[in-house]
Formats: C-alpha cells, sequence, structure tokens
C-alpha cells in the first residue's frame, strides 16, 4: 500500500485513507477502505498498474448507487471516478467520461436540445455504472442510443468496443467486472417541444412512485417476467417492514430506505425475508439487482 500513496502523491492524484465509504453510497451506509483514491481519466490506467502490480484487491465505484457495502468495509484499494466527469457534445454525438453524474449529462443534453435519453432521468449515479447495468425506465435502456466504448480491460489495455460487441440484457450488459468504462459515446437526436414533455412527465411521475429524495439504493430486486418485483413485495403486504433502521419504502416496495442509522447486516436481512416471503406467496425467486461489496457483512 506505502507503493500505491508514494505513487498518489508522486501523480498528484487525492487519496484517502481509512476512509468510510459510507460517504460515497446513496445509501449511507459501509465500513471503511483501506484506501480511497480519485484519479482522473488521465492517470487511472497507470494507477491500476500500480495496484495491479502490488497485488492488492480494488473495486471501482462511481455515483455509489446500487451499491451496498459491508458493514466492515473493503480491504484493498476502491478507486472513486468521480473526477472522471467530462461531459462533450459534437453536434448529435455525445462523449461522456465514465464517472460523469447521469444526472448532469441529462441536464446538459436539456440545454442543448438534444433527445434520446428521456427515460433515464431521475436515475442515480454515474454513466459508467449506468451502462454496466443496462439502467433505464419508461421503455428505455441506456443501451438504446450508445454507439461505443472506451474500455480498460482485464489487461489494463485500453479497448473500443462497438455497441454490437456488447450483450446487453434487462439491467446487466454482459460486460466483465474486470472492465472500467472510461468513455462512452452516444448517437442522439434533435429534440423538440413533446420529447422533453415527455422527461419532465417521466420526472414527475417518478417523484410520485418513488422515494427518490430518500436514502436508498435504487430498486434491490431485477423485475421477474410477469409483474415488477415493488408489485409483488407490496401484495406480500410487506410495506413498512423494518430491520433496524433499514425500511421497505411505503411508496415503492422495491426501495428499502435507510431511516437512520441503517446497517448493510440489517439490508442484507430485510433482502431474506422479503425474498422468502415473495417466493412463499408467488412461487417467485427474486433476484438481487443490488451489488454487494466486501464481505462477512
Amino acid at each position: 500500500m506505502r507503493l500505491i500513496e508514494s505513487f498518489c502523491k508522486e501523480n498528484s492524484i487525492f487519496y484517502k485513507k481509512n476512509e468510510s465509504l459510507a460517504k460515497y453510497t446513496t445509501l449511507r451506509i459501509g465500513g471503511k477502505a483501506e484506501i480511497i483514491i480519485f484519479p482522473d481519466e488521465e492517470k487511472i490506467q497507470a494507477l491500476l498498474m500500480v495496484i495491479k502490480n502490488e497485488g492488492i484487491p480494488y473495486y471501482v465505484i462511481g455515483g455509489g448507487s446500487n451499491l451496498l457495502v459491508s458493514d466492515k468495509g473493503f480491504r484493498g484499494v476502491i478507486i472513486n471516478t468521480k473526477k472522471m466527469e467530462s461531459i462533450r457534445v459534437d453536434g448529435l454525438n455525445l462523449i461522456v467520461s465514465g464517472g460523469a453524474k447521469l444526472g448532469k449529462v441529462i441536464a446538459v443534453l436539456v440545454k442543448k436540445g438534444l433527445s434520446g435519453m428521456e427515460g433515464l432521468v431521475g436515475i442515480p449515479g454515474s454513466v459508467g455504472g449506468a451502462i454496466k447495468g443496462n439502467a433505464g425506465s419508461f421503455g428505455y435502456e441506456i443501451k438504446d442510443c450508445l454507439k461505443e466504448l472506451e474500455v480498460i480491460d482485464k489487461d489494463l489495455k485500453i479497448k473500443t468496443l462497438k455497441k454490437q460487441d456488447i450483450n446487453f440484457k434487462y439491467r446487466n450488459s454482459g460486460l466483465s467486472e474486470e472492465y472500467i468504462i472510461k468513455t462512452a459515446k452516444f448517437n442522439l437526436i434533435k429534440g423538440d417541444g413533446q420529447s422533453f414533455k415527455k422527461m419532465k412527465n417521466f420526472l414527475e411521475k417518478k417523484m410520485k412512485t418513488q422515494p427518490l429524495r430518500d436514502r436508498s439504493a435504487g430498486c434491490v430486486f431485477k423485475n421477474p417476467d410477469g409483474n415488477p418485483a415493488g408489485y409483488l413485495i407490496d401484495k406480500a403486504g410487506l410495506k413498512g417492514l423494518r430491520v433496524g433502521d433499514i425500511v421497505v419504502s411505503s411508496i415503492h416496495a422495491n426501495y428499502f430506505i435507510n431511516v437512520g442509522r441503517g446497517k448493510a447486516s440489517d439490508f442484507l436481512r430485510l433482502m431474506e425475508i422479503v425474498k422468502e416471503r415473495v417466493f412463499k406467496i408467488f412461487s417467485i425467486e427474486l433476484e438481487p439487482e443490488i451489488k454487494l461489496l466486501g464481505g462477512n457483512f
């Protein structure tokens, strides 16, 4: 770890030691990381080479949504992509860094009068995370307007992937966990009054039907075929169910809210109870959408 610290100092890369990861997740839950590092696009590849040569475990986070971090934290290096935030518009092309916040990207598109990402409004997190999980709503998925990606692969080589090279599925890109999204290129269309009215309506609907102002990680479970997970959890009578300071939202049952000093262990226990109850009533096994980081929750 000393070599990694020295590299960061020599290359003016900001880092923090023994830092609580709760600060970097939308749930505000998680123990400490040995070190969290904030590289920019120019330095992340070299940083990864040092980490890999040292044989130290690492994990990359962006906006911290869709993520449950263990109460015991993470032994290794956390790479936070918040400084990889470039957003550039060239005609109808959008070129954006993997760490850019999706909400900020949407705001830029509105200002530029570009359409194609309306259904992604209100989704938290970074562009890279949204692509990895093929985020979407209202019939839109981020893959719909994606053209290509520039990624750092498992051998720390920079590789360009065309959309057709990527095996996108529901809430899954098929990309290796080891791939780090450096930049993404999207093809958009010229917007009109209707497209932006649609976006406003989407956001208003989300505000009414999803607890966007509460501390959550987004949807906890993937939607199975047939009925949405939130519907099944609601019909199982689980809205308001509480373990510690983690509560099934009364607004949308597929959101679990941290109403105080929630713990990852409580969140995980609530997931287990909900899965068991839904399976008992509907014979449907819910599959987690949220990612777990760290062991021994």
